[in-house]
C-alpha cells in the first residue's frame, strides 16, 4: 500500500517562504495565517536553485524541513 501523504515535487523556483508558525493552510508554504490568526512567528525564506527539482514535505514527518527525507514511509 503507497502512502497517501507523499511529497510535492518542486522545480523552477528561486526561493520559498515555509512556514514556522504551523498556521498555514498550505503547509509549508507560509499564506500568512500568523498576520490574521493573532501572532506568530515569521516564515522562513529558503533561497533555491531554479534548475533543481526539490521534494517538499507535505506530512509534518520530515526533520529536514520543508524537504522531505522519506520520513513518511517509516
Amino acid at each position: 500500500m503507497t502512502d497517501q501523504i507523499g511529497p510535492e515535487e518542486l522545480t523552477g523556483e528561486e526561493e520559498i517562504l515555509v512556514c514556522t508558525c504551523m498556521q498555514s493552510r498550505h503547509w509549508p508554504y507560509c499564506d500568512a495565517s500568523h498576520h490574521t490568526l493573532g501572532g506568530g512567528k515569521e516564515p522562513v525564506v529558503v533561497s533555491l536553485d531554479k534548475n533543481k527539482t526539490y521534494k517538499i514535505c507535505k506530512c509534518f514527518k520530515t526533520k529536514n524541513r520543508p524537504f522531505c527525507d522519506d520520513s513518511h514511509i517509516k
